[in-house]
């Protein structure tokens, strides 16, 4: 258990904040601060051999934003790439969010705001998502779904600033998955409040 460092607390979790640094590592134990830098890391596996802190990864796969707290220690193998994560918004199309790597989200940074239908492109990969805010320490949701379970009612999240989003993504192997994808939905009644709000500030403007 780790305590998080106010400078890298959600509300400061910017791209220009990240105080990790890029290395490329192959099999050794590792601890942060001397091995590699405090922050978080978009993890990729260089190579089919790759493990990290017992995460066995496919060549390519990416854990995005993972943290690394001062002296916290853990080990790899094979080969793999630390890059400082970027906390870039995750792109919203036709009222859809488009999950692709597992890792660790921020709502109101990389995550808008909302209410989200929770859904999977394929059931071949099992799927985990635990919803937090930062300063608990139990979740507010945890959604479990093994590989080949059929989901029988929409999974509704109900995400606010500040909340933390982990997913994790596994095929039948026991390996990371980036295959096959997670879907936010927005849900009707956040679209409907959306086509309200707006309605009402046209209203308002046409008035004036």
């Amino acid at each position: 258990m780790y305590i998080v460092p106010s400078e890298m607390s959600a509300a400061n979790r910017k791209t220009e904040n990240n105080a990790a640094s890029y290395k490329v590592l192959e099999l050794q134990s590792i601890i942060v601060g001397k091995d590699i830098d405090q922050g978080y890391y978009d993890i990729k596996a260089l190579d089919s051999e790759a493990e990290v802190a017992g995460k066995k990864m496919h060549k390519n796969a990416v854990l995005h934003a993972e943290p690394s707290y001062m002296n916290e220690k853990f080990s790899i193998k094979g080969k793999v790439e630390f890059k400082p994560s970027e906390f870039e918004k995750v792109v919203k199309k036709n009222e859809k969010i488009i999950m692709k790597d597992p890792g660790h989200y921020v709502v109101g940074t990389e995550i808008q705001a909302g209410s989200y239908v929770l859904s999977r492109t394929t059931d071949k990969i099992g799927v985990f998502v635990d919803v937090k805010d930062e300063t608990k320490t139990e979740s507010f949701q945890t959604i479990q779904w093994d590989i080949d379970e059929k989901v029988k009612k929409p999974i509704v999240l109900e995400l606010k600033k500040g909340y933390n989003v982990y997913i994790e993504k596994t095929g039948k192997d026991g390996y990371i998955s980036n295959e096959g994808d997670l879907i936010l939905e927005v849900s009707e009644q956040e679209s409907e409040f959306i086509t309200l709000r707006t309605q009402i500030g046209s209203f308002i403007v046409l008035s004036y």
